[in-house]
C-alpha cells in the first residue's frame, strides 16, 4: 500500500503524539520509583527524545509539502 504526503503525515504526527505521552508517562513512572536519575531511564528518555524530534520534524515537513503540491495542483488545473 502506497500513501500519499498527507497520510504519512498524519501516521508521522500520531506517532510523534503516542511517544510524547510514552515520555511522559515514562518520567512519571521513574520519578515515583526513585530511578529518574538511573542511566537506562536517562538513555531511554534521549531515544524517545530523537523519535519525537524526527517525527514531528517529518510531520511538519510532509503537511506543508502536502499544502504545496495540492496548491499547485489547483493552479494547473485553472489554466
Amino acid at each position: 500500500m502506497e500513501f500519499n504526503e498527507r497520510t504519512r503525515a498524519r501516521l508521522y504526527a500520531v506517532t510523534c503524539l503516542a511517544c510524547i505521552v510514552w515520555l511522559i508517562q515514562s518520567l512519571c513512572e521513574s520519578n515515583a520509583d526513585g530511578s529518574l536519575a538511573s542511566w537506562a531511564t536517562i538513555v531511554f528518555s534521549l531515544c524517545l527524545g530523537v523519535v519525537i524530534a524526527w517525527t514531528g520534524w517529518n510531520a511538519f515537513t510532509g503537511w506543508n509539502a502536502a499544502d504545496e503540491k495540492q496548491e499547485e495542483d489547483a493552479t494547473k488545473n485553472r489554466r
